[in-house]
């Protein structure tokens, strides 16, 4: 509830035609410094730990961090105390300690309401989150009006072999539970990409697995032609 007395994003008029989602996946630490050869427009939303690890402070700004972990643990992806804080876009429902810790703007969002759980709130909007970060970010960049959407390091994916870990076609592993995941991250997608009146493009610059509903890039190159080429 108190979360919910922050400014709510739905009240902004923000516009992206390009939107790039950035986590901590497989290969974060290398691949994401590539953001800074990227065109000025795109919009960039971090998620899970990419804000904690960024290295592109003074180089290229992330304009909103996501985040919608209800629970302690949230605050392990909090900067340093002189870290770099963002703006934030933060559920209603996220930990409300790390939302009292951030150090700059906090706008909040409110899920889809859910039977039997909490309040319920008149909004312009509600983001179909499934208490998944990417996904609130897809959300998020819908209501913005993005028609170029890039997931990258939105995985889960590891080299070296684990207890009840699963091998991904590339040789990486991954968790079941992190494919599920994959898997409605695919379906927020599908919605996303297969509108009548209108036209979205998502590529996936992630080592996770295929998406249906999102070409997969391998090459840097490709990753900055994408937003760059028409």
């Amino acid at each position: 509830k108190m979360n919910a007395e922050r400014p709510n994003v739905a009240d902004e008029l923000l516009m992206f035609e390009k939107v790039l989602i950035v986590s901590d996946g497989y290969n974060f630490h290398n691949r994401h410094q590539i953001i800074e050869k990227m065109p000025k427009d795109v919009c960039i939303l971090a998620v899970n730990g990419a804000l904690k690890d960024w290295k592109l402070t003074g180089k290229r700004s992330i304009n909103a961090y996501v985040v919608n972990n209800p629970y302690q643990e949230c605050m392990r992806f909090m900067p340093k105390a002189k870290g770099y804080y963002p703006t934030c876009i933060s559920s209603v429902r996220t930990d409300f300690n790390f939302v009292k810790s951030y150090k700059n703007d906090v706008y909040v969002y409110c899920p889809t309401p859910e039977k039997n759980f909490g309040l319920e709130y008149s909004q312009k909007y509600f983001i179909d989150d499934y208490r998944n970060p990417v996904c609130a970010a897809i959300g998020l960049a819908y209501q913005f009006g993005a028609e170029k959407i890039m997931l990258m390091c939105c995985d889960e994916s590891f080299e070296d072999k684990r207890d009840f870990a699963v091998q991904l076609k590339n040789g990486l592993w991954t968790y079941p539970q992190h494919i599920r995941s994959r898997e409605i991250i695919d379906a927020n997608l599908h919605w996303l990409t297969n509108q009548k009146d209108k036209e979205v493009v998502a590529v996936d610059f992630s080592d996770g697995g295929d998406y249906f509903n999102a070409s997969y890039i391998t090459e840097e190159k490709d990753a900055i032609n994408f937003f760059t080429n028409g």
